[in-house]
């Protein structure tokens, strides 16, 4: 972390510079692009600060107000560059207009030639510089400020070129280039911009998604995994997985399991601080189906019997339905019913949301068979499949 905030330093210090000289001969020789780029860099002082000062906050341990930690404050520092630089650019692209429409031409100096390469020359050095400690700090604004430095070599080079091109005679060149280097930096901005609110509204990240789920599939005891999310910077990221256990397990083993599953996820995948593993007892899968007196399948919940199947054992049992024809609370009546019966699972062709919502309190998922399947028989194969 001290390597990144020194990168930080290093930068706004050389991106002060890099204005100065940039701003004076550009308002010397009244060159709108290399104001432009001018503008630029002194973003990247903004940007540089903002970076510093979020890597600061977010090296910060963790706290009883701030139970993850402060790895956000990088990404509200990203947020705020990327504002900054899409503000910056709207102006130097309205600047670039005006002078387009002013028909203002900047003079031919070989002086200001040689600032723009100088700039091109530091902005790659930098470029470089930060990138590399990015990586070994894991710091995603570092990174992203690195990239944004690469962009500044190419704006330095369009100044360069622009300034040929008025000197051949094109006298809108700058203009234009200037409204060229407007659209880079608008480009980047968007980029951080959405990097960062990515970060702050915990979108998920596939990748360490599959790395999670392939760490599951390897811990022994797991019967499933019903929920996995990441919140977190590429070099912060809290993991929560929600996991299944058999139901005769006892809670020595379970906390074991545990205990596995956030040694290996940390152990494995890099840049996670902290693993929330939440576990869940899983239910024998009982399947209720509503059928009639004949053993027909009836569609609805409220039929006057119910087969009930043990997906894993295949028995099946017919119970009656006494509240089928009940005028008050039927769906509270039947999801009743059908929970003391272990049903975790009732197929239907269609069901109340008053009576679906009983269901689903009482842990019984509802769900809704395909308008094709008539067959008790095929009804059963078919969730025995799945």
């Amino acid at each position: 972390m001290d390597e990144a905030l020194k990168a930080g330093k290093i930068s706004a210090v050389a991106n002060v510079i890099l204005t100065v000289l940039k701003i004076a001969a550009g308002v010397l020789i009244n060159s709108t692009a290399l104001i432009a780029d001018g503008i630029h860099s002194f973003v990247d002082v903004l940007g540089s600060l903002l970076v510093w000062l979020g890597i600061r906050i977010a090296s910060k341990p963790a706290d009883p107000s701030h139970p993850y930690g402060h790895f956000k404050a990088e990404s509200l520092a990203e947020m705020s560059v990327g504002l900054i630089i899409i503000l910056s650019s709207l102006l130097i692209l309205h600047e670039a207009t005006l002078s387009l429409i002013n028909g203002s031409v900047p003079a031919f100096e070989m002086y200001a030639i040689l600032v723009a390469l100088f700039s091109a020359l530091v902005n790659e050095i930098l470029a470089r510089y930060k990138i590399r400690i990015g990586l070994d700090t894991r710091s995603s604004s570092l990174i992203a400020e690195g990239k944004h430095s690469r962009v500044d070599v190419l704006s330095s080079l369009s100044v360069v070129a622009g300034l040929i091109l008025v000197y051949l005679g094109y006298w809108w060149a700058d203009a234009v280039v200037a409204m060229a280097i407007s659209v880079f930096i608008f480009q980047i901005g968007a980029g951080i911009l959405k990097n960062s609110l990515d970060v702050l509204m915990d979108r998920v990240d596939e990748e360490v998604i599959v790395k999670v789920m392939s760490v599951m599939d390897k811990i022994e005891g797991v019967e499933s995994v019903e929920f996995v999310a990441t919140r977190g910077t590429w070099k912060s990221k809290v993991v929560e997985v929600h996991f299944t256990v058999n139901p005769g397990m006892d809670a020595e083993t379970i906390d074991a399991i545990e205990r596995e599953i956030v040694d290996e996820i940390k152990g494995r995948i890099p840049g996670v601080v902290d693993v929330v593993a939440v576990v869940k007892v899983s239910r024998p899968r009982v399947l209720a189906i509503p059928v009639d007196e004949d053993g027909n399948f009836t569609r609805e919940l409220d039929s006057p019997q119910f087969m009930i199947v043990s997906l894993e054992s295949g028995e099946k049992k017919i119970v009656k339905n006494e509240h089928h024809k009940a005028e008050k609370r039927k769906g509270y009546l039947i999801s009743e019913c059908l929970e003391k019966h272990g049903v975790s699972i009732v197929a239907v062709r269609k069901v109340g949301e008053g009576a679906k919502a009983h269901l689903r309190s009482r842990g019984i998922v509802v769900k809704l068979i395909d308008s094709n399947l008539k067959d008790v028989e095929d009804i059963i194969k078919s969730f025995q499949r799945s």
